[in-house]
C-alpha cells in the first residue's frame, strides 16, 4: 500500500476563508496545484493528516479534506481544505500565521486509525 505525502515549506504563512474552503497561503499567495510535480487533480484531492510544524515542533495536526479551488487572485487552481470544526482549527493554525512554517500533507488510507484523533 502506498501513501501519498506532499508538503510546502513557507515564511509569513496565512489562512483566509474564501468559497467555503480554508486557503493556507504565504506571503500574500495561495498554494497552486502547479507546486505538486505530476499531480493530478483527482489524485492529490480527498482526506489527508496535516501537519503543521514551527521550529521543528507541531502547532497543529487535523484530518483535512483537501480540494483544488479556482481563486480570482491565481490562474492556477489553489489549496483548499475543508475541516469537521473550522473555529478550532483556526484557532490553532492562528499561532503559525505570520511565522515561517511547513505543511506536511500524508494521504489517509480508508480504514486508517491515527493515534491521538
Amino acid at each position: 500500500m502506498s501513501v501519498r505525502e506532499f508538503g510546502f515549506i513557507c515564511g509569513d504563512f496565512s489562512l483566509v476563508q474564501a468559497n467555503g474552503l480554508l486557503l493556507p497561503g504565504y506571503e500574500q499567495s495561495y498554494f497552486a496545484k502547479s507546486l505538486i510535480p505530476g499531480g493530478d487533480e483527482t489524485e492529490i484531492s480527498g482526506r489527508y493528516l496535516l501537519r503543521v510544524y514551527h521550529k521543528g515542533s507541531v502547532v497543529c495536526k487535523a484530518k483535512v479534506d483537501v480540494a483544488w479551488d479556482a481563486h480570482t487572485a491565481q490562474s492556477d487552481a489553489c489549496l483548499g481544505m475543508k475541516v469537521e470544526d473550522t473555529a478550532a482549527f483556526t484557532e490553532a493554525l492562528g499561532k503559525a500565521c505570520g511565522k515561517h512554517v511547513e505543511l506536511r500533507f500524508t494521504k489517509i488510507a480508508k480504514g486508517l486509525v491515527i493515534a491521538g484523533d
